[in-house]
């Protein structure tokens, strides 16, 4: 039915544990569980993106595994700055070396230097991205919040969006870098991206080359 209405990502979990796994802010890690594997089983056959963003480690190792199609950390930082969301080295290696895709989340609470990250600080983290998985293997997933209230992320922050806190309280709306205020600039990639020395090729990939390859292989297995 979701297929039918258009779906073609979703996440096998949000950041605590459900019938599929658990979330990445979970103390243990059960893994994929057999209900799990038959939604893989599914969304492989329909052709729908598996996320595993906010899923917990050994839950994605198990995804990654199972599934006859790549997957995808859609919208994630590498471990620059400990924290639930962010993925280590090995994570990232991982889901490469299996044909998968990584999408960089410019949110400062991923970054080193948090609120005082600045767009050239998000490129020297895609460019610490790129040197792990590779620049085919890699784009932008923004994970912007643009115009909501703190309501709207303790929301986020809380099981299911009504129970316990599954990670850290926001105690404030968290900014975004310098220079990516708004979604309007977005644009501002390409010049920061060119202070770093990257070629045309490669700005033209991760801007959105590479997405739009890698979403055809899966949608249109």
């Amino acid at each position: 039915m979701f297929r039918d209405l258009g779906v073609r990502v979703m996440q096998l979990t949000y950041n605590s544990q459900n019938l599929v796994g658990s979330g990445c802010w979970e103390s243990r890690d059960g893994g994929l569980s057999d209900f799990g594997r038959h939604v893989i089983d599914e969304m492989n056959r329909l052709g729908i993106l598996i996320d595993l963003s906010h899923v917990g480690p050994v839950t994605s190792d198990d995804a990654i595994k199972h599934s006859k199609a790549p997957v995808a950390y859609t919208h994630c930082c590498p471990m620059l700055k400990q924290h639930a969301r962010n993925k280590t080295d090995a994570q990232l290696r991982t889901i490469a070396d299996a044909g998968g895709f990584v999408g960089f989340a410019s949110y400062t609470p991923f970054l080193p230097k948090g609120e005082d990250s600045t767009l050239d600080d998000c490129v020297a983290a895609m460019d610490y991205l790129i040197d792990l998985v590779g620049e085919a293997n890699t784009g932008i997933g923004t994970d912007w919040v643009q115009g909501q209230d703190i309501g709207f992320f303790n929301y986020l922050s809380s099981d299911k969006g009504k129970g316990r806190s599954t990670a850290t309280p926001h105690k404030k709306v968290p900014s975004m870098p310098t220079g990516l205020e708004t979604l309007g600039n977005f644009r501002n990639f390409i010049p920061a991206m060119e202070r770093a020395g990257w070629s045309e090729t490669r700005i033209r990939a991760v801007l959105g080359e590479n997405w739009l390859r890698f979403l055809g292989e899966v949608w249109g297995r």
